[in-house]
């Protein structure tokens, strides 16, 4: 329980400095999917997670190949791919889901804001994979 409890609140903290590094810098540095990582495999070995280790892999085999055509970053690949870990095989349509419905109502946002229409090419996807994950995890 404790153990449970200390991973979320980390990932939690990691969630939210996915947000500020993706809209002050664009990039999701490679150290937030690696401590959510080793949290999970933590979480995964001493809690009673269950995950669904297909999903895990479709979800990591999609974003590579996201990111090899550019349609989507790699740290948002490598994002996703570690939230996913820490998820119980169940949630992860729900996180889909969420993660689906915040990115385009950020898009929607960035379009409707003149001064950030013309100024980014791309969503900053941090930011809904951050809020897909939280919805998520209210549910759960």
């Amino acid at each position: 329980m404790y153990l449970s409890c200390l991973g979320y609140s980390v990932i939690s903290l990691c969630l939210f400095y996915a947000i500020y590094t993706d809209v002050k810098f664009r990039k999701i540095f490679n150290k937030i999917p690696l401590t959510i990582i080793f949290v999970s495999v933590l979480l995964i070995l001493f809690t009673e997670l269950k995950i669904s280790y297909i999903s895990v892999v479709v979800i990591f085999i999609s974003g590579f190949l996201l990111s090899v055509y550019n349609f989507w970053g790699a740290g948002d690949a490598k994002f996703c791919f570690a939230l996913s870990l820490s998820l119980p095989g169940e949630y992860i349509p729900t996180f889909l889901l969420f993660t689906s419905l915040a990115g385009g109502i950020l898009a929607v946002i960035m379009l409707a804001i003149p001064r950030l229409k013309g100024k980014y090419k791309s969503v900053p996807y941090g930011i809904a994979l951050s809020l897909g994950y939280m919805a998520t995890m209210l549910v759960l």
